[in-house]
């Protein structure tokens, strides 16, 4: 099967794999003995199962996960997932929360899901073809003044983001027409895709696991780019990540920031 109509197959199945687990009792477990990064036992299942459907269907593909280990990340083509990114939404019960998978080819996403299994609202794209959700065609917002944007701003966990953080949402507040944080960065950065808000921010991400919500918003004609407003490169290493509608509201939070 040709491979973006697979993993939306996929991606459901696994969806309803999901939802069956989180009505039962599952175990919540520190990583790093950080308590504010956790993983789930339903995350690991998840990822097990998707890690098996993909391997025995493309078994020349690499595949990169950010709960997985013992999986080759080398390859020309290679998937990356995030079996539930927002896990500490989906701990709380709090429906903000998706399974991504993606597939890198020459260091870019070419194609993408990312599933809200609650919501039942599938976004994805193929490199060229557009972005969608649930099957309609998708594009960013056109507003183009910071002063009428909504943006979701996240810091991040570390002590070194804080200040930036705290300073960084007191001239949001003052700039932008809305700020808040939703806390699920692959449904955050789709949001920006469909329009529902101008931008979003992460003081610490790694590129690579929601590398299907950066495909879907650059398709549906968005921007992600660094803290020195270059586009972003897909790697493990977390950093500062700025995505937006358009140009304008990109310099406005960058001269913000």
């Amino acid at each position: 099967m040709e491979p973006y109509d697979f993993v939306i197959n996929l991606v459901k199945d696994a969806g309803e794999l999901l939802l069956k687990q989180s009505r039962e009792a599952f175990e919540v477990t520190m990583k790093n003995n950080d308590p504010r990064d956790i993983v789930t036992a339903v995350d690991i299942a998840v990822n097990d199962f998707l890690v098996s459907a993909l391997k025995k269907e493309f078994p020349t593909y690499g595949i990169y996960s950010e709960e997985g280990s013992g999986q080759t990340e080398e390859g020309e083509y290679v998937w990356t997932i995030d079996p539930i990114d927002g896990s500490s939404n989906f701990a709380r019960h709090i429906p903000h929360f998706a399974i991504c998978i993606g597939l890198i080819h020459n260091a870019a996403p070419i194609l993408g899901v990312v599933y809200n299994p609650v919501t039942r609202e599938l976004f994805s794209f193929k490199k060229g073809m557009g972005a969608y959700l649930n099957g309609e065609r998708i594009t960013v917002s056109s507003e183009t003044d910071i002063k009428n944007a909504s943006v979701l701003f996240h810091a991040g966990r570390k002590p070194e983001l804080w200040q930036w953080g705290g300073e960084g949402y007191s001239k949001l507040l003052e700039h932008a027409k809305k700020t808040t944080n939703l806390a699920g960065s692959a449904l955050d950065a789709c949001f920006v895709a469909a329009g529902r808000v101008e931008a979003n921010i992460y003081g610490r991400l790694s590129t690579m696991d929601i590398a299907s919500a950066i495909g879907i918003l650059i398709e549906a004609g968005g921007r992600v780019v660094d803290k020195e407003g270059i586009p972003v490169t897909f790697s493990k290493e977390p950093q500062k990540v700025f995505m937006s509608n358009n140009e304008s509201i990109e310099k406005s939070i960058l001269s913000i920031l």
